[in-house]
Protein backbone atom coordinates (compact mmCIF):
# COMPACT_ATOMS: atom_id res chain seq x y z
CA UNK A 1 0.00 0.00 0.00
CA UNK A 2 2.72 2.39 0.81
CA UNK A 3 4.31 1.66 -3.03
CA UNK A 4 1.14 3.42 -4.59
CA UNK A 5 1.88 6.68 -2.94
CA UNK A 6 5.43 8.44 -3.64
CA UNK A 7 7.27 9.74 -0.72
CA UNK A 8 7.27 13.21 0.16
CA UNK A 9 10.36 15.75 0.51
CA UNK A 10 10.99 14.43 4.31
CA UNK A 11 8.96 12.19 6.15
CA UNK A 12 9.54 14.30 9.77
CA UNK A 13 8.33 17.59 8.31
CA UNK A 14 5.80 16.07 6.04
CA UNK A 15 3.08 13.45 7.23
CA UNK A 16 3.61 10.27 5.46
CA UNK A 17 0.56 9.43 3.45
CA UNK A 18 -2.13 7.75 3.10
CA UNK A 19 -3.75 10.28 5.72
CA UNK A 20 -6.83 12.89 5.91
CA UNK A 21 -5.94 16.24 6.25
CA UNK A 22 -7.50 18.51 8.95
CA UNK A 23 -10.97 19.41 8.48
CA UNK A 24 -11.81 15.91 6.66
CA UNK A 25 -15.50 14.68 7.99
CA UNK A 26 -15.52 11.04 6.32
CA UNK A 27 -15.29 7.76 8.32
CA UNK A 28 -12.17 6.99 10.24
CA UNK A 29 -11.42 3.61 11.65
CA UNK A 30 -11.30 3.73 15.12
CA UNK A 31 -10.35 7.26 15.37
CA UNK A 32 -12.15 8.25 18.60
CA UNK A 33 -10.83 5.84 20.56
CA UNK A 34 -7.01 7.29 19.46
CA UNK A 35 -5.85 10.12 20.91
CA UNK A 36 -2.47 12.29 22.00
CA UNK A 37 -1.42 12.92 18.00
CA UNK A 38 -2.22 15.54 15.72
CA UNK A 39 -5.37 14.76 12.89
CA UNK A 40 -2.82 13.98 10.31
CA UNK A 41 -0.36 11.76 11.86
CA UNK A 42 -3.49 9.40 13.51
CA UNK A 43 -4.81 9.03 10.58
CA UNK A 44 -1.50 8.05 9.04
CA UNK A 45 -1.58 5.60 11.40
CA UNK A 46 -4.73 4.11 11.39
CA UNK A 47 -4.85 3.70 7.82
CA UNK A 48 -1.26 1.86 8.05
CA UNK A 49 -1.92 -0.34 11.02
CA UNK A 50 -2.27 -3.61 10.33
CA UNK A 51 -4.05 -5.00 13.81
CA UNK A 52 -7.30 -2.66 12.88
CA UNK A 53 -10.13 -3.89 10.77
CA UNK A 54 -10.95 -1.71 7.83
CA UNK A 55 -11.80 -1.81 4.27
CA UNK A 56 -9.20 -3.25 1.99
CA UNK A 57 -9.62 -0.53 -0.41
CA UNK A 58 -9.09 3.04 0.47
CA UNK A 59 -11.00 6.35 -0.35
CA UNK A 60 -7.92 8.09 -1.06
CA UNK A 61 -6.37 7.32 -4.76
CA UNK A 62 -3.16 8.56 -5.64
CA UNK A 63 -2.82 11.20 -7.99
CA UNK A 64 -0.74 11.48 -10.80
CA UNK A 65 -0.49 15.56 -11.96
CA UNK A 66 0.16 15.95 -15.76
CA UNK A 67 3.44 17.74 -16.46
CA UNK A 68 2.35 21.85 -16.71
CA UNK A 69 2.35 22.52 -20.50
CA UNK A 70 5.20 25.16 -21.08
CA UNK A 71 3.74 27.83 -23.96
CA UNK A 72 7.22 28.81 -25.54
CA UNK A 73 5.88 31.28 -27.86
CA UNK A 74 4.42 33.26 -24.69
CA UNK A 75 7.22 32.99 -22.05
CA UNK A 76 9.20 34.21 -25.08
CA UNK A 77 7.65 37.49 -25.29
CA UNK A 78 7.16 37.94 -21.64
CA UNK A 79 11.45 37.65 -21.28
CA UNK A 80 11.40 40.38 -23.87
CA UNK A 81 9.40 42.59 -22.99
CA UNK A 82 10.83 42.97 -19.39
CA UNK A 83 13.54 45.54 -20.39
CA UNK A 84 10.75 47.65 -21.65
CA UNK A 85 7.76 47.55 -19.04
CA UNK A 86 10.78 48.97 -16.47
CA UNK A 87 9.75 48.95 -13.15
CA UNK A 88 6.75 46.87 -13.52
CA UNK A 89 7.07 43.53 -11.44
CA UNK A 90 5.05 41.19 -14.73
CA UNK A 91 6.65 37.80 -15.23
CA UNK A 92 5.56 34.78 -16.65
CA UNK A 93 4.73 32.69 -13.04
CA UNK A 94 3.29 35.38 -10.41
CA UNK A 95 2.93 34.71 -6.94
CA UNK A 96 -0.27 34.76 -5.62
CA UNK A 97 -0.89 37.26 -2.93
CA UNK A 98 0.59 39.98 -5.47
CA UNK A 99 -1.27 43.13 -4.53
CA UNK A 100 0.26 44.98 -7.15
CA UNK A 101 -1.93 45.95 -10.94
CA UNK A 102 -2.19 43.35 -13.62
CA UNK A 103 -3.24 44.67 -16.72
CA UNK A 104 -6.76 43.29 -18.08
CA UNK A 105 -6.67 40.92 -15.10
CA UNK A 106 -10.45 41.94 -14.51
CA UNK A 107 -11.60 39.85 -17.48
CA UNK A 108 -9.89 36.43 -16.87
CA UNK A 109 -11.61 33.87 -14.18
CA UNK A 110 -12.27 30.73 -13.41
CA UNK A 111 -8.62 29.91 -13.10
CA UNK A 112 -5.40 29.58 -10.67
CA UNK A 113 -4.17 32.77 -10.14
CA UNK A 114 -0.87 32.33 -12.08
CA UNK A 115 -2.97 30.99 -14.96
CA UNK A 116 -5.16 34.23 -14.90
CA UNK A 117 -2.00 36.40 -14.55
CA UNK A 118 0.03 34.72 -17.69
CA UNK A 119 -3.40 35.05 -19.90
CA UNK A 120 -3.97 38.94 -19.08
CA UNK A 121 -0.47 39.69 -18.92
CA UNK A 122 -0.39 37.74 -22.31
CA UNK A 123 -3.34 40.12 -23.83
CA UNK A 124 -1.70 43.12 -22.97
CA UNK A 125 1.52 42.26 -24.37
CA UNK A 126 -0.50 41.62 -27.39
CA UNK A 127 -1.99 45.12 -27.64
CA UNK A 128 1.51 46.74 -26.89
CA UNK A 129 3.03 45.37 -29.75
CA UNK A 130 -0.25 46.36 -32.12
CA UNK A 131 1.17 49.94 -30.59
CA UNK A 132 4.47 49.99 -31.31
CA UNK A 133 4.16 48.57 -34.82
CA UNK A 134 1.47 51.32 -35.82
CA UNK A 135 4.35 53.12 -34.40
CA UNK A 136 7.01 52.02 -36.26
CA UNK A 137 4.75 52.40 -39.33
CA UNK A 138 3.63 55.91 -39.02
CA UNK A 139 8.12 56.49 -38.48
CA UNK A 140 8.33 54.56 -41.73
CA UNK A 141 5.73 56.59 -43.72
CA UNK A 142 7.33 59.50 -42.93
CA UNK A 143 10.61 58.64 -43.88
CA UNK A 144 9.47 57.33 -46.81
CA UNK A 145 7.55 60.51 -47.93
CA UNK A 146 10.17 62.72 -46.59
CA UNK A 147 12.66 60.86 -49.02
CA UNK A 148 15.18 60.25 -46.23
CA UNK A 149 14.94 56.34 -46.59
CA UNK A 150 14.06 54.79 -50.80
CA UNK A 151 11.17 51.96 -50.58
CA UNK A 152 12.56 48.99 -51.66
CA UNK A 153 9.70 45.96 -50.65
CA UNK A 154 6.12 46.12 -52.21
CA UNK A 155 4.31 46.99 -48.47
CA UNK A 156 6.77 50.44 -48.45
CA UNK A 157 5.79 51.27 -52.68
CA UNK A 158 2.10 50.61 -50.99
CA UNK A 159 3.27 53.04 -48.09
CA UNK A 160 4.35 55.84 -50.64
CA UNK A 161 0.48 55.78 -52.15
CA UNK A 162 -1.34 56.94 -48.36
CA UNK A 163 -3.13 60.10 -49.52
CA UNK A 164 -2.34 62.04 -46.32
CA UNK A 165 1.11 63.13 -45.90
CA UNK A 166 3.35 63.01 -42.26
CA UNK A 167 3.52 64.77 -40.14
CA UNK A 168 0.10 66.11 -40.36
CA UNK A 169 -0.42 69.86 -40.95
CA UNK A 170 -3.21 72.12 -39.84
CA UNK A 171 -5.96 72.76 -42.30
CA UNK A 172 -6.87 76.64 -40.55
CA UNK A 173 -5.58 78.76 -38.16
CA UNK A 174 -8.70 80.57 -36.62
CA UNK A 175 -10.36 77.45 -35.61
CA UNK A 176 -13.44 77.84 -33.03
CA UNK A 177 -13.07 75.98 -29.98
CA UNK A 178 -16.17 73.09 -30.02
CA UNK A 179 -17.77 73.32 -26.89
CA UNK A 180 -19.69 70.31 -25.89
CA UNK A 181 -23.68 71.03 -25.03
CA UNK A 182 -23.19 67.69 -22.62
CA UNK A 183 -19.46 69.02 -20.76
CA UNK A 184 -20.11 69.28 -17.38
CA UNK A 185 -20.83 72.93 -15.50
CA UNK A 186 -20.46 74.14 -11.93
CA UNK A 187 -23.95 73.89 -10.33
CA UNK A 188 -22.61 76.23 -7.87
CA UNK A 189 -23.91 76.67 -4.41
CA UNK A 190 -27.39 74.99 -3.51
CA UNK A 191 -28.30 78.12 -1.31
CA UNK A 192 -28.04 80.30 -4.65
CA UNK A 193 -29.99 78.60 -7.23
CA UNK A 194 -33.56 79.72 -7.70
CA UNK A 195 -36.76 77.66 -5.65
CA UNK A 196 -38.00 76.09 -9.25
CA UNK A 197 -34.21 74.68 -9.96
CA UNK A 198 -34.27 71.11 -9.68
CA UNK A 199 -31.05 70.74 -8.50
CA UNK A 200 -31.63 72.96 -5.06
CA UNK A 201 -30.76 70.46 -2.84
CA UNK A 202 -27.97 68.39 -1.41
CA UNK A 203 -26.90 64.61 -1.77
CA UNK A 204 -27.58 61.98 0.58
CA UNK A 205 -24.77 61.71 2.97
CA UNK A 206 -24.23 65.47 2.85
CA UNK A 207 -23.19 65.83 6.69
CA UNK A 208 -23.41 69.97 6.81
CA UNK A 209 -25.75 71.77 8.57
CA UNK A 210 -28.91 72.25 6.56
CA UNK A 211 -31.38 75.47 7.94
CA UNK A 212 -34.67 74.43 8.88
CA UNK A 213 -33.79 70.68 7.81
CA UNK A 214 -34.41 69.65 11.46
CA UNK A 215 -38.00 70.36 11.40
CA UNK A 216 -39.11 67.88 8.25
CA UNK A 217 -39.31 64.34 8.28
CA UNK A 218 -41.22 61.53 6.28
CA UNK A 219 -39.16 61.76 3.07
CA UNK A 220 -36.23 61.27 0.90
CA UNK A 221 -33.09 63.55 2.03
CA UNK A 222 -32.96 65.52 -1.06
CA UNK A 223 -36.41 66.33 -1.18
CA UNK A 224 -36.31 67.46 2.77
CA UNK A 225 -33.03 69.40 2.09
CA UNK A 226 -35.14 71.02 -0.87
CA UNK A 227 -38.45 72.12 0.98
CA UNK A 228 -35.64 73.52 4.04
CA UNK A 229 -33.75 75.46 1.47
CA UNK A 230 -36.78 77.04 -0.50
CA UNK A 231 -38.43 77.60 3.35
CA UNK A 232 -34.97 79.18 4.01
CA UNK A 233 -34.46 81.68 1.45
CA UNK A 234 -38.11 82.76 1.90
CA UNK A 235 -37.74 83.69 5.33
CA UNK A 236 -34.01 85.59 3.96
CA UNK A 237 -36.29 87.36 1.61
CA UNK A 238 -38.87 88.04 3.54
CA UNK A 239 -36.41 89.50 6.16
CA UNK A 240 -34.90 91.99 3.57
CA UNK A 241 -37.87 93.55 2.51
CA UNK A 242 -39.06 94.51 6.04
CA UNK A 243 -38.02 97.67 7.35
CA UNK A 244 -35.04 97.40 10.72
CA UNK A 245 -36.02 99.90 12.67
CA UNK A 246 -33.46 102.44 13.54
CA UNK A 247 -33.25 104.88 16.56
CA UNK A 248 -34.66 104.70 20.27
CA UNK A 249 -37.47 102.31 20.58
CA UNK A 250 -38.09 103.93 24.23
CA UNK A 251 -41.15 106.48 24.51
CA UNK A 252 -41.19 110.01 25.71
CA UNK A 253 -40.50 110.37 29.12
CA UNK A 254 -40.02 106.80 29.83
CA UNK A 255 -36.38 106.28 30.89
CA UNK A 256 -34.33 103.19 32.10
CA UNK A 257 -35.58 101.86 35.47
CA UNK A 258 -33.65 102.56 38.55
CA UNK A 259 -30.41 100.37 39.15
CA UNK A 260 -31.04 100.13 42.38
CA UNK A 261 -34.38 99.00 42.45
CA UNK A 262 -33.83 96.30 39.30
CA UNK A 263 -30.84 95.02 40.29
CA UNK A 264 -29.95 94.61 43.58
CA UNK A 265 -26.22 94.47 44.28
CA UNK A 266 -23.44 93.26 46.57
CA UNK A 267 -24.17 96.01 49.92
CA UNK A 268 -26.63 97.84 48.56
CA UNK A 269 -29.92 98.15 49.43
CA UNK A 270 -33.42 97.19 47.45
CA UNK A 271 -36.49 99.54 49.18
CA UNK A 272 -38.93 96.85 46.92
CA UNK A 273 -37.37 93.44 48.38
CA UNK A 274 -36.97 94.96 51.71
CA UNK A 275 -40.59 95.67 52.47
CA UNK A 276 -41.32 92.73 50.91
CA UNK A 277 -39.16 90.39 53.74
CA UNK A 278 -39.96 93.15 56.38
CA UNK A 279 -41.54 91.48 59.44
CA UNK A 280 -44.19 93.63 61.08
CA UNK A 281 -44.02 95.24 64.24
CA UNK A 282 -46.05 94.76 67.21
CA UNK A 283 -46.84 97.90 69.99
CA UNK A 284 -48.31 96.92 72.89
CA UNK A 285 -49.44 100.31 73.54
CA UNK A 286 -51.07 101.24 70.38
CA UNK A 287 -52.43 97.75 70.74
CA UNK A 288 -54.65 99.14 73.82
CA UNK A 289 -55.76 102.40 72.72
CA UNK A 290 -57.03 100.75 69.49
CA UNK A 291 -58.95 98.03 71.72
CA UNK A 292 -60.42 100.84 74.04
CA UNK A 293 -61.44 102.85 71.45
CA UNK A 294 -63.71 100.28 69.76
CA UNK A 295 -65.63 100.03 73.12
Amino acid sequence: MAKQFPPKISSILMTPDPHYIPGYGGYCPQYKYSVGQSYGKLTSKLLTDPGIARSGRLILQPTHLPAPSIDEGTNHQLRSCKVSWADQKLNDVMIPGYTGFIPNMEHYFSKTYTKTCKDAIRQFEREQLKIATKKRELELITSLQSGNRKARTEQEKKLLTVRCSMPLRPTGTSIPPYNSPYSYKALGSPYLMANENPHKHFISGYRGFVPRAQFLFGAGYPIITNKALIEFSRVLNRSKTSPVPVGNSLKEGEGLPRIKSACPLTGMCCPTIQSMHQKPSFNLGTARKTISATH
